[in-house]
């Protein structure tokens, strides 16, 4: 998906490059419909439990009418190779067999790009008993979870902390606690806001700390109890439950192949919902889009057990998977569903983090469920989620249209106001070894990483990650026979500890008195974790001689922490979710298309954002990237931009620097050896100075800025103020800009560039000045359609004694979630062109025939794009045009309309008529006609043979 960028962005860029046509070049998507939908398409199924009564429905709390529904395929994950159409309504895919306004975007494509499907349709299920009665709701097949009430309750996309759609929040960022700026609105709370357009925190400000997970996030409300969903399903009984859905995926290699989901379920009714089963329900279909055979032959199976992943740890694995059982030419995946985190029953002041699969049933698609077929009922879905074992492994000679259901529980009560969360993963592998080892990577980002979230070495030391009070134990803190002085600081968990140890215990001379009086120690409290971890199998009171082989109490190395010591190094919290180590952010971008060449912008934005591990500046170089073979499969678009493989680099520009080769020479001595870090070409050559800051018509203009910029101390501006009100009034003090208020673009430009030095003694707040960089490419080819993106790496550092050192290269960003497409094309033809050279309009290619039109990036028809095919027409003048093709009959075909004023002289069409029609072969006549009358109106003619 395209970049977010604000508005500001666009109108500095445009004033860059002194072009005032260059808006219309835009490369940003389309805003999306946020229509109020009542959509009554969906097959409804009757379920055969009764209506709630009277008294029952009279206490719903439910929403008094239904949100923007997502019903247009247009929330697809593309930051990884696993693209999945992500809905606000339950379904996860786009049940691409069927058709639907959403059933042409990627159900669960991979590689992206393909065309492979590995998904029709998946949906959580909730189920639990309402004064005895069960009850269950279902994402898929029945939609039974809807938005709420306000245009607001739709979906939200974020794009590495900026939220990219819906438009309209400048200033917002999602940074997450422990990153820089973490705290966006100064309220000493991080991560208290959730995407979805309200003020949850009451402090006037709209998802201002709505936390970033993933390189492209995906965050929406639903609920089981609006009007909507009772009119779709009559039967329906609510158990009035709010599930906040939300979606992740990861650029980095380690995780590009999962697509993560964290559901908070919450009882938003009166009564306490009893023995909850969570489930996931998932129907393959597994084929190309070009199959209409997909889901005949598929196998299903299940695993539990325990992965290693990249870190070397050991981490559970709960899967579901399904695979193609084609007797010809199988795609190579494997699709899986796991269960990497879910509730917990259990109080106690130390509980493992155990992760269990109840259930594995696989169900056919023509059955009843008596005899294997689908549940179509609560009480059949509250009996599937219940059972309490693993269906055997689907046979190869049994390959048929399956769907299958991974469940976890019972936990006891989901009470009034409660909430749980449920996070399991999509996963897809070229393999079941690979799907088990992209599983283990899914397990090991959500446990994350562990972080110094105070910035104090001292909490959290020597692998003691938590605090733990007496007086929360009990309040006798001390008496000698206090539970706390029972246990031991290292191994404070003794579920996996033998009855009789030597392991010194807790003493109250050991306690801490904290700032609410109570009386506290630092314990490892994950022991039986980090053990499991370690070892492979659940470490007990029986097994725990494999204890002796494993201790992180003398662990003091920060590097030891990636091998399962958590809390090393004054690393007290886990940041959830998290890959091993983030590249810097993409830079703003901008693209302008010239003849023959295209011309790459950028700012310095990934230079200015600290290394969200350590706080530090760790930017290295900027890489820019290119996409020109691009086959667009089925199911795949612009906007979901091309795969991995098909982008190329095509310059990088580094930083001048070295890094450290630290080696052993002889016991006890290191030594290194200085190497330069990269190509060292230095960033000053690809700096761009915008034009305007030397134009006359701004002179005076910089000293303007500049004090302006120096008296807001504060730095309550992130960006340029408006200079009228909605009164259309001047605002205060932007009076001294009235000069220049017919250059918008041009104002937002200083301000951008003008810079405030921090001073902590007058405690003037810093505002850094933005640079810009240009680089040209020009191996190009007019007419065909090109991606450039610009992505940042870092550097490795090590800290030796006291001295920082770079070690080595470190993370690069990858292109696929910062890209924008282009395509080069000749010139407009000026007045004094046309004098010199005559006329010149042509079109390409000519004759269009079948082989022609194949060779000029010929794609896969879409539902926008119905042909892939096209001509274009060439060479157009320096003004507003308007081309109408003709047949030789006389009979209009076509009117196109082109705007050639900001230089770009030439517009494509892809041979389908103004009635929808595609034309047939033929001689096709054209009329320019321009309203620069010094332009005389122009006359050819084309050829298609198709």
């Amino acid at each position: 998906m395209y970049r977010s960028v604000p508005a500001t962005w666009f109108s500095i860029m445009r004033s860059v490059v002194s072009l005032p046509a260059l808006s219309s070049l835009s490369t940003q998507p389309s805003a999306p419909v946020w229509p109020l939908l009542l959509v009554l398409s969906w097959l409804v199924v009757g379920v055969a439990v009764a209506r709630p009564t009277a008294d029952e429905l009279a206490a719903i709390q439910r929403p008094a009418a239904d949100g923007a529904h997502i019903v247009d395929g247009s929330f697809v994950t593309n930051a990884g190779e696993l693209q999945v159409n992500i809905t606000n309504f339950g379904l996860i895919g786009s049940q691409f067999s069927v058709p639907s306004s959403y059933g042409n975007a990627p159900s669960a494509q991979w590689p992206a790009g393909s065309g492979d499907e590995y998904l029709f349709a998946a949906g959580l299920w909730i189920g639990g008993l309402v004064q005895g009665t069960p009850r269950v709701t279902t994402g898929q097949f029945e939609s039974e979870f809807r938005p709420g009430p306000g245009i607001e309750d739709t979906m939200y996309e974020a794009i590495d902390g900026e939220i990219l759609r819906p438009l309209g929040s400048p200033g917002i960022h999602g940074r997450r606690q422990y990153e820089y700026g973490q705290d966006d609105d100064n309220d000493g709370r991080v991560d208290e806001d959730w995407l979805n357009g309200y003020d949850d925190d009451l402090d006037g400000l709209v998802d201002e700390d709505f936390a970033q997970i993933g390189n492209q996030m995906f965050v929406c409300t639903m609920y089981d109890n609006t009007p909507l969903t009772l009119e779709l399903y009559p039967d329906h009984q609510p158990m009035n439950l709010r599930i906040i859905q939300r979606t992740f995926n990861w650029q980095e290699a380690s995780a590009d192949d999962m697509v993560a989901f964290e559901y908070q379920i919450t009882n938003v009714g009166s009564q306490t919902i009893e023995d909850v089963y969570l489930g996931f329900m998932v129907d393959c279909d597994i084929g190309n889009r070009e199959r209409t055979d997909g889901g005949i032959d598929d196998l299903a199976g299940s695993y539990q057990g325990y992965v290693r992943s990249s870190n070397n740890m050991f981490n559970p694995i709960r899967l579901g998977y399904m695979y193609d059982g084609a007797a010809e030419d199988p795609l190579p995946g494997y699709f899986g569903v796991a269960i990497v985190d879910h509730p917990r029953d259990r109080e106690e002041i130390s509980a493992p983090r155990w992760v269990t699969m109840r259930s594995f049933q696989v169900f056919s698609a023509v059955a009843s469920y008596a005899q294997g077929g689908f549940p179509t009922n609560d009480e059949e879905r509250y009996d599937a989620l219940s059972q309490d074992h693993q269906d055997r492994d689907v046979l190869p000679e049994d390959a048929n249209d399956f769907r299958f259901l991974i469940s976890t529980g019972p936990f006891k009560t989901l009470a009034p106001n409660q909430t749980f969360t449920f996070q399991v993963a999509l996963v897809v592998g070229d393999g079941f070894d690979e799907l088990l080892a992209n599983t283990a990577e899914a397990g090991q980002v959500l446990f994350g990483n562990w972080v110094d979230y105070d910035q104090n070495y001292y909490t959290g030391r020597y692998g003691r990650e938590s605090i733990v009070c007496a007086e929360d134990l009990a309040p006798d803190w001390f008496s000698r026979n206090h539970p706390i002085y029972k246990r031991n600081y290292f191994y404070f968990d003794s579920s996996c500890m033998p009855p009789f140890t030597s392991f010194p215990n807790i003493h109250s001379w050991m306690l801490f008195e904290n700032e609410e009086g109570k009386h506290c120690i630092w314990v490892n409290n994950d022991n039986c974790d980090e053990c499991l971890r370690r070892a492979g199998r659940i470490c007990t009171r029986e097994n725990a001689l494999i204890l002796s082989a494993w201790n992180c109490r003398y662990s003091f190395i920060p590097a030891e922490d990636r091998y399962g010591c958590t809390g090393i190094a004054g690393r007290e919290g886990e940041m959830n979710w998290s890959v091993g180590g983030w590249p810097p952010p993409s830079p703003n971008l901008r693209i302008w298309p010239r003849d023959n060449a295209v011309h790459v912008y950028w700012d310095n934005l990934s230079e200015l954002i600290p290394d969200p591990n350590s706080n530090l500046l760790d930017f290295e170089s900027y890489v820019i990237w290119r996409s020109d073979e691009w086959e667009r499969g089925p199911g795949s678009s612009l906007d979901y931009g091309p795969p991995h493989p098909s982008w190329q680099t095509v310059a990088q520009f580094d930083l001048i620097n070295q890094f450290h080769d630290f080696y052993p020479t002889n016991p006890g001595t290191v030594e290194h050896d200085i190497q330069n870090l990269g190509l060292n070409t230095g960033l000053d050559g690809i700096a761009y100075l915008p034009t305007c800051l030397s134009d006359p018509t701004f002179a005076g203009l910089d000293t303007v800025m500049q004090q302006f910029v120096a008296a807001d101390v504060d730095g309550i501006y992130t960006e340029f103020p408006p200079l009228y009100g909605s009164n259309q009034v001047v605002n205060a003090g932007m009076e001294v800009f009235l000069p220049w208020a017919e250059y918008p673009s041009v104002l937002d430009t200083f301000y951008a560039v003008t810079e405030r030095v921090e001073d902590v003694e007058e405690e003037i707040v810093p505002k850094e000045a933005t640079r810009f960089y240009e680089y040209i490419d020009p191996n190009v080819h007019n007419g065909f359609l090109y991606f450039y993106a610009v992505t940042a790496t870092d550097h490795e550092f090590d800290i030796v004694g006291n001295q920082r050192y770079i070690v080595g290269p470190g993370r690069e960003g990858l292109p696929n979630t910062a890209f924008d497409p282009v395509t080069p094309g000749f010139a407009a033809q000026s007045y004094a062109d046309r004098v010199q050279f005559g006329e010149n309009i042509y079109v390409y290619p000519n004759p269009a025939t079948i082989d022609a039109l194949a060779d000029y990036q010929q794609m896969s028809p879409t539902a926008d794009d119905p042909t892939g095919v096209r001509i274009t027409f060439a060479n157009l003048p320096l003004a507003h045009n308007t081309i109408r093709v003709y047949s030789v009959a006389g009979d209009l075909i076509k009117t196109l309309e082109h705007d050639g004023t900001g230089g770009f002289g030439q517009i494509s069409w892809n041979l389908v008529s103004d009635n929808r029609q595609q034309i047939v072969s033929g001689v096709y006549l054209f009329a320019v006609t321009s309203n620069d009358q010094r332009f005389e109106d122009f006359v050819g003619k084309f050829v298609v043979i198709r």
